[in-house]
């Protein structure tokens, strides 16, 4: 049995392909372009901005020693790095 080959099916599939991967590339930048240049502001868990050190409503700026200065509840649990 011999396969024949229709070449302009063929190459019809093989050019959209070849268009859907331009396409899709071109949205994927797009879409990272956007995601990259857009304003994020961050706050606290209360929707308020962090105070001049970083810190959140309740937390204090603590020097750790090795471990560089966080922001401890005041109440105690984990600390954590300073918000920038």
């Amino acid at each position: 049995m011999k396969f024949k080959c229709n070449w302009k099916i063929f190459l019809m599939c093989l050019m959209w392909f070849v268009i859907g991967a331009i396409v899709g590339y071109g949205i994927a930048v797009y879409a990272a372009n956007r995601a990259s240049s857009a304003d994020f502001i961050i706050t606290c868990d209360d929707g308020a901005a962090p105070d001049e050190n970083g810190c959140c409503t309740g937390e204090v700026y603590t020097d750790m020693g090795v471990f560089g200065f966080n922001c401890c509840p005041t109440d105690g649990g984990d600390c954590f790095p300073p918000i920038k």
